[in-house]
């Protein structure tokens, strides 16, 4: 699945030096429809974060946890996790961005294609990260990214988060396509997508006696129709369901292509 990795501090919220304090949280901007937009496209939302207060002893594990739930909350629960790195930048951990041990630590839990995925921070760091998991990278102009221009290479640049999410979700456009049908007496929400390959579900099937042993989705659209055998069961897929297109060139495409 596609995921889009996010920065915390100067980047979602303002960078307080170190500050863990609910008090202290000022989200930039208001992000929150581009995130409900971008999970419903089948984007997971993940925050990944340095967090060396906790080993200078500003604050404890359980600050940082308690930060990051509200900002949740202030987000409406938009945000699918978050994992963080307590080390100092003198240690010795394979979790500080930019190593990408908290990558590795969200793929144990989600399946993410990190080729089709994107890292957005306002430091250099969070652009070589991309780099090192071979993402896509967008640096904001917010807290420190003004000052991080000279050293980092990223893919894009944009003013804040929200117009980062903005940017992500017009070229999601291209190869991503809504879809809502009625599976097993349910309507469900989910996603065409050009890139991934198989066929996804967020709820078990009914399987009870009398039903299929495959279980499949039926599709009927102008860029793809028939039934599509669901490869797996995710019960935490940012939609409803999510099916890979079978067709390499989208009919959709070659009719625009003759006007």
């Amino acid at each position: 699945m596609r995921c889009i990795f996010l920065d915390r501090d100067g980047t979602i919220t303002v960078d307080r030096n170190y500050s863990n304090k609910i008090e202290d949280i000022e989200i930039i901007g208001d992000p929150t429809y581009e995130l409900f937009l971008l999970k419903r496209l089948g984007f997971y939302i993940i925050v990944v974060s340095n967090q060396a207060g906790v080993y200078y002893g500003y604050h404890t594990l359980e600050d940082v946890e308690r930060f990051n739930s509200e900002i949740s909350k202030r987000l409406f629960g938009l945000i699918d996790d978050f994992f963080f790195c307590p080390h100092d930048k003198t240690g010795s951990c394979g979790c500080r961005k930019p190593k990408r041990g908290l990558i590795d630590k969200a793929l144990e839990k989600y399946k993410i294609d990190l080729s089709l995925s994107y890292v957005i921070g306002d430091k250099s760091s969070d652009v070589e990260l991309g780099k090192n998991i071979g993402a896509k990278t967008i640096l904001v102009l917010t807290g420190h990214g003004k000052k991080e221009l000279k050293q980092a290479y990223p893919d894009f640049i944009s003013e804040d988060i929200t117009s980062a999410l903005r940017l992500i979700i017009e070229e999601a456009k291209k190869e991503i396509f809504p879809l809502c049908l009625d599976f097993q007496g349910k309507k469900l929400q989910g996603v065409l997508d050009k890139k991934i390959k198989g066929t996804y579900l967020r709820e078990n099937p009914d399987t009870s006696e009398g039903k299929a042993e495959k279980i499949k989705i039926k599709i009927n659209t102008p860029i793809e129709e028939g039934e599509f055998e669901i490869t797996e069961v995710i019960p935490t897929l940012p939609t409803d369901f999510i099916v890979g297109l079978r067709k390499n060139e989208l009919k959709i495409d070659s009719e625009s292509k003759k006007e």
